[in-house]
């Protein structure tokens, strides 16, 4: 007895060092059971592998931090995927993938990112909860959610995949402003920036996720006003943290009109909605899925372990109040993905732009988690029952990812492709719409992509006795020779984006858009042309803005951190 009670001393002391092994354990778990990325292709995969490929390229030639193009998507027209999705968190797997590949990184990616995603949740809940039980639990209820599986392997939503890992630090720095030490306000302006930089979307999301929680807990916020103004000081920075990416995504949007605004379907106010008979299925997801459809929700686990709070009697405190709190929202959340909910009026319909509400189970399996592992933590006290319950959660989480994996392989048509094929399918073509998914930051003026896959790679002019000569394709730059009698206005192989620059002779050349949304240069006299993306002075500033702005924030964290060290005794 003596014996057992002193090996249980001994793994609560090192009770980290085993969290962290059984999430590096799990984490491989996961990517054994379903397999490289080379060896499946989820809903949006090929797009995010494009972006990640179109990186690593931009490295290889020297041309990053700048924004590039990827000039071999769409027949060799180009498409601005940096300009609208952030690439940051990406590039130091991009830097692992030029001495390996493509998949290689985004494998490394992915193990990466889970990992931190366990670590940062441990965190969060350890300090809000002062429990490192619920916190190990926590973490590992989140990380291998079966809707955080979904978003990796079933949707290929890299950056709803990837913003899970963030999430737990931007509660964390909510909580520190809202309850905590206001003091610490740059965990939430960091935070909410790794979130930016990873799902705008989600960012968005967790906007009004703590708009809902500041009502909640608007006591705290009256009877202290400087939390709201530490909250407003939060938000300041992350806006300049954040304007490598932000500032010019915002005069893209509004420089042109893109499919976003012309051809999507209206995104919650307009689709994907789900009905009961989805959300029940979303309750028992990890052990049993609607036949021949790709779904889940919730999962299994959490679902159980919310009952668990009907069996804690006799406690009230305010940790415990907070639970109930986030799991009653989470509820709500799960409401709000329903038909029921009144996505098409108004305040509502201002979030449209979301696409699908069930982006919402992301908040929810955070609540969720947190929850589910308290309740845990509450009832059961003792170390062996502690140990048992830990043991339990680890088995059952390894069986719903090895379900989950299993349920995927066999909806997945591409599971037994040739390799050549399945190599084959991430190169975008017409055929497979480019891999741009719904090529939603394509001009609208560019009616449909069949023009530009049937126009081929040509120059036009409308002089008719106008001679263009010697195209070629210098990397990003677009190269030929004119000979004109008269000045003529030439339409370019090239998607216009604004940025787009045209010199002759080192004398620059005006561009704008035609009406087929593609490059326009007007010329006045023969010569050698020369067209590339030069970026616009937005573009140049706000990688100055964002540099220095994390300079000074490391510089004053670090300055806090040493003046807190020196105020103690």
């Amino acid at each position: 007895m003596e014996h057992f009670q002193n090996k249980i001393q001994q793994i609560k002391k090192n009770q980290y060092l085993i969290f962290l092994g059984v999430l590096v354990f799990l984490a491989l778990f996961m990517m054994f059971c379903f397999g490289s990325s080379s060896s499946y292709s989820g809903f949006d995969f090929n797009f995010h592998y494009r972006r990640l490929f179109t990186l690593i390229d931009a490295l290889q030639h020297g041309v990053y931090p700048s924004f590039y193009v990827d000039f071999a998507n769409v027949d060799g027209y180009g498409y601005f995927t940096k300009g609208f999705y952030s690439d940051i968190i990406m590039v130091p797997f991009a830097a692992v993938g030029i001495f390996t590949s493509v998949y290689f990184a985004y494998d490394l990616m992915i193990f990466t990112m889970t990992v931190l995603c366990g670590v940062f949740m441990y965190h969060t809940v350890n300090v809000i909860y002062k429990s490192r039980y619920a916190a190990s639990l926590s973490a590992v209820l989140y990380t291998f959610a079966v809707y955080r599986l979904y978003d990796i392997y079933q949707r290929g939503a890299l950056g709803e995949a990837l913003s899970f890992t963030f999430l737990p630090l931007v509660f964390l720095g909510a909580y520190y402003i809202i309850k905590g030490d206001y003091k610490k306000w740059y965990v939430l302006a960091i935070g909410y920036s790794l979130l930016i930089y990873t799902h705008v979307i989600a960012s968005v999301l967790m906007f009004v996720t703590l708009l809902i929680l500041m009502i909640v807990y608007n006591r705290s916020l009256v009877k202290e006003p400087k939390r709201l103004l530490y909250l407003v000081l939060a938000g300041l920075v992350t806006i300049l943290l954040t304007a490598y990416y932000t500032f010019p995504m915002l005069e893209q949007l509004s420089s042109n009109s893109f499919y976003l605004d012309t051809h999507s379907p209206g995104g919650g106010a307009g689709y994907g909605k789900v009905g009961l008979d989805y959300i029940l299925w979303g309750f028992v997801s990890g052990i049993a899925y609607p036949e021949n459809l790709l779904w889940t929700g919730i999962g299994i686990i959490l679902t159980l372990l919310l009952f668990f709070r009907f069996f804690i009697k006799g406690k009230d405190n305010q940790k415990l109040k907070s639970v109930d709190i986030v799991v009653i929202i989470g509820i709500c959340f799960i409401i709000a993905t329903s038909h029921i909910f009144p996505w098409g009026k108004f305040p509502f319909n201002l979030l449209s732009f979301i696409q699908y509400p069930w982006r919402l189970y992301e908040f929810v399996t955070f609540f969720f988690a947190v929850a589910g592992a308290y309740y845990i933590s509450l009832l059961f006290v003792s170390n062996r029952q502690r140990i048992c319950m830990a043991i339990i959660v680890v088995l059952a989480t390894m069986a719903t990812v090895y379900i989950h994996s299993e349920n995927y392989k066999s909806l997945d048509s591409s599971v037994n492709l040739p390799e050549e094929e399945r190599l084959q399918a991430v190169l975008p073509t017409y055929e497979n719409g480019y891999n741009l998914i719904g090529r939603e930051y394509l001009p609208s003026k560019l009616v449909d992509i069949y023009y530009v896959h049937t126009r081929g790679e040509k120059v036009e002019s409308k002089n008719e006795d106008t001679r263009i000569s010697d195209l070629r394709r210098d990397y990003n730059a677009t190269v030929f020779n004119v000979s004109l009698d008269k000045p003529d206005t030439l339409a370019l192989p090239l998607v216009y984006y604004y940025g787009y620059s045209a010199v002759m002779d080192g004398e620059k050349l005006p561009v704008n858009q035609n009406d087929m949304g593609l490059v326009n240069v007007v010329a006045d006299k023969s010569g050698e042309i020369k067209a590339w993306y030069a970026g616009t002075t937005v573009q140049k500033a706000s990688l100055y803005i964002s540099v220095i702005s994390i300079l000074s924030l490391c510089l004053y964290v670090t300055l806090s951190i040493r003046r807190k060290k020196n105020e103690q005794p």
